[in-house]
């Protein structure tokens, strides 16, 4: 039960960094703009919000953190697996709006679930490392260590 909970959780996040281009997210449901925190959202992507997971310590894909047996055969069965967050082309949303609601209700056709546990806020900083993560290029999918 514990492994399905990480499992779904991490498929939120999942969706969450599949895509963000900018440093400001509007609130689903306020439509108010607000400014994110790159610093607070590489804690939450390494950490409570369990983005890594899928998506490797600070979003180097290859760089998967240690994972109990159940729950990394869990994401290995994940559909496509997850998307390089440093390579735009690779990504499929193309704005923070749709980004943030893909955090908050999953992504359709792929394994990123919803992920409830998260402020408004956390995603809006989630959203602005990520966009980090763009501004600071490396060679796709490889780590830069």
């Amino acid at each position: 039960m514990h492994a399905r909970r990480l499992f779904y959780g991490l498929m939120l996040i999942v969706m969450l960094l599949s895509t963000a281009s900018g440093r400001d997210a509007e609130a689903a449901d306020t439509g108010t703009v607000m400014k994110g925190n790159a610093g607070q959202g590489q804690a939450l992507f390494n950490g409570k919000g369990i983005c890594h997971y899928c998506h490797g310590v600070d979003g180097v894909l290859d760089k998967k953190p240690s994972l109990k047996p159940d729950t990394a055969a869990a994401i290995a069965k994940l559909s496509a697996g997850a998307p390089d967050l440093r390579n735009r082309a690779g990504l499929t949303l193309k704005d923070n709006k749709a980004r943030f609601r893909a955090i908050r209700e999953g992504h359709p056709g792929s394994g990123m679930l919803p992920d409830t546990t998260l402020s408004d806020q956390d995603i809006t900083d989630l959203l602005a490392y990520l966009a980090s993560l763009r501004q600071s290029q490396t060679t796709p999918g490889k780590s830069p260590y």
